[in-house]
């Protein structure tokens, strides 16, 4: 198990899904809490509401970086390179989930439950959280290793920005 995994269990417990514990992190990691961002991405979850959809630790690791470098208001202007992030980030996760057979949530959940040897990938047709916890750490470094990369400041507050 990750390191991470103690971080992300109790939220986990609490009900939260992949989308939106990279949020929770990154809101974490800002001193920063934002219920209703945290709700809205529920609407990630479980592939878009349907597992054939894409992984929420590739969409919400999207909208992590869009937090960090997008425009939110008027007076504000995305960062130059919000594409090429967001880019790298799609592509270092399409790499990363290939041998899934893709990066729907499905194939995913289903390729890391193989990994560790296990049937199924959740219950009720829902894939498990717990289960992605080593993915949704490798999801988390690599989001800390593109801000660093872009000067994308992670610690900056939203009113900062």
């Amino acid at each position: 198990m990750h390191p991470l995994m103690l971080e992300f269990l109790p939220w986990i417990r609490q009900g939260y899904c992949c989308s939106q514990l990279l949020l929770l992190l990154l809101l974490q990691a800002r001193g920063e809490e934002d219920p209703a961002l945290v709700r809205a991405m529920q609407g990630l979850c479980v592939g878009i509401g349907h597992a054939d959809g894409p992984c929420g630790l590739l969409t919400g690791g999207a909208c992590a970086l869009g937090l960090l470098a997008g425009k939110g208001a008027d007076h504000e202007e995305a960062h130059p390179l919000l594409e090429a992030v967001l880019n790298d980030y799609a592509q270092w996760f399409r790499e990363r989930t290939a041998a899934f057979g893709g990066c729907s949530c499905d194939s995913v959940a289903a390729g890391l439950a193989a990994q560790r040897g296990e049937a199924g990938n959740g219950t009720a047709g829902r894939p498990d959280p717990a289960g992605c916890g080593d993915l949704l750490a490798e999801s988390w470094e690599k989001l800390l290793e593109l801000a660093q990369a872009y000067d994308l400041d992670i610690m900056a507050h939203a009113e900062q920005a």
